[in-house]
């Protein structure tokens, strides 16, 4: 499945306590189901990373209590990839940031 932001596709949205982080640069989001029953997703965070494995991902994230604060609980968490395998941090950082930025700021991206 795709879900996209603005005119960025993200794989995804996968349970985040199912997950495996690839080995991979790329720029995630992280979200949540408003309503359980439907297939809506609320965006919480957007980062980036050179390697999504190395980041001790998801429970180490310093923002991961604002994720499940957000989300209701972790089970209730998902995340999207948008896989940049040749780019540098500037250009990750660039899109992290328009991401952020674009309609509105995430709640966990203070």
């Amino acid at each position: 499945m795709i879900i996209k932001w603005g005119e960025v596709e993200f794989e995804g949205p996968y349970p985040i306590t199912d997950w495996e982080p690839p080995h991979q640069a790329a720029v995630y989001a992280i979200m949540m189901k408003p309503h359980p029953q439907m297939k809506v997703y609320k965006f919480v965070y957007f980062g980036e990373s050179g390697n999504l494995s190395n980041r001790g991902f998801y429970r180490a994230h310093h923002k991961y209590d604002c994720w499940v604060r957000e989300a209701g609980s972790e089970g209730n968490l998902y995340i999207g990839i948008h896989r940049m395998p040749d780019s540098t941090d500037e250009q990750r950082r660039k899109l992290e940031s328009d991401l952020i930025l674009g309609l509105y700021k995430p709640a966990c991206n203070d």
